[in-house]
């Protein structure tokens, strides 16, 4: 277990869209939100911050935005960025070297919270859905467009479509182009979401939803999913606290 010395401890979640922070206390500690920053916004000036307002003595991070990654490197007291080379609290048979921070953050949260037998689905920029099973093992997943992402790339790829927002529509059966492109997307998007967690075996095991757009695809589906929005935030706690040297006496 980490020294308290290394307390409190800032987590970071910089995805593709949105950097979020949090702040543990002490070991154990319920996770607390410290703000959000868009990506693109994001500059050492902000995170020492933040790293000041928090009062920070370590910092625990996970990073797909290469940028991101130089910034929290540098800006950060004690930081541990989590990689494919950390320490987990899990075993596995996937190929480490091509899966991201985020996704082993998430598989560290189920363990921790249930043990064995999860999906956890991760809507962000991307949606990234991944599978722990009955033995405790990550056993790999499934990696789709996130719905924003399909949402705009109509939009930008069709002069003469709108750009929509991504609220369920009422019926599938649209009486403008809107309310047609939200039947499309969103009823399809619904589907796909369906189609993949009924694959991945969500009929024996328990369906964790995070991620940005993770409340608005919760109401598109008939199924019960646990939502917890700083799902990822516990699971690079989790890493941090076990990449994370002792101090020396």
């Amino acid at each position: 277990m980490a020294a308290q010395q290394n307390y409190p401890r800032l987590v970071i979640d910089a995805g593709n869209s949105t950097v979020k922070f949090a702040v543990v206390t002490r070991p154990g500690a319920k996770l607390q939100s410290a703000g959000t920053v868009a990506t693109e916004k994001l500059t050492a000036t902000r995170v020492r911050a933040i790293c000041g307002q928090t009062r920070a003595r370590s910092a625990a991070a996970s990073s797909v935005v290469p940028r991101i990654t130089t910034i929290l490197g540098t800006s950060c007291p004690s930081v541990s960025l989590i990689q494919t080379s950390s320490v987990l609290n899990f075993r596995t048979d996937v190929d480490r070297r091509t899966v991201g921070a985020d996704r082993l953050a998430n598989i560290a949260e189920a363990v921790r919270q249930f043990g064995n037998n999860v999906i956890v689905a991760d809507f962000g920029t991307a949606a990234t859905f991944d599978v722990l099973d009955g033995r405790g093992w990550f056993i790999g997943g499934a990696i789709a467009p996130g719905l924003r992402t399909l949402a705009n790339a109509l939009s930008k790829r069709v002069v003469q479509l709108p750009a929509i927002d991504t609220k369920s529509p009422r019926t599938l059966i649209g009486k403008n182009t809107q309310d047609a492109l939200r039947a499309g997307i969103c009823g399809g998007y619904a589907g796909l979401v369906a189609h993949l967690l009924e694959q991945l075996g969500a009929e024996r095991r328990r369906v964790v939803f995070t991620g940005g757009d993770a409340r608005v695809v919760a109401k598109m589906i008939r199924r019960k999913v646990v939502l917890d929005p700083l799902w990822t935030l516990g699971g690079i706690a989790v890493l941090g606290a076990l990449n994370t040297r002792e101090p020396s006496k």
